[in-house]
Formats: structure tokens, sequence, C-alpha cells
């Protein structure tokens, strides 16, 4: 994992496959609390790690036989 130092509100541009993909943090009054913007292609699916989990859990084809 790269480590990067920004300020809040100072965009991240991420490169990926030609496509670019813009992360922005901004603080907020909740403690402990950072929210992102992300500003992407519609082909590039953003998520938050425990939803993305659970979408691969869903994706995954079930074997009739194991059940």
């Amino acid at each position: 994992m790269e480590i990067i130092n920004i300020s809040f509100e100072e965009p991240l541009t991420i490169i990926m496959n030609g496509e670019t993909i813009r992360v922005v943090a901004f603080k907020t009054m909740e403690h402990g609390n950072i929210k992102f913007g992300v500003k992407a292609p519609r082909s590039v699916k953003v998520h938050r790690e425990e939803i993305y989990h659970a979408i691969q859990r869903k994706e995954k084809p079930t074997d009739p036989d194991m059940e």
C-alpha cells in the first residue's frame, strides 16, 4: 500500500487503464470521520470495503451440492 500525505480538500488523481479518478478528502464535524468525494467514470465502481465484500459474497455462484 502506498501512503500519500495531502491536505483536506486537495485532490488526489489516480490514472488507471487510461481512466482518470479524482479523490478528495473532506473534514467532518463527526469525531474520527472523514468524507471522500470521488469523481470517476461510471465504469469504475467505488464502494466502502464492507459493501464490496457483501457484493462479492452475493455474486459468488452457489454450488447446489454444498447445501
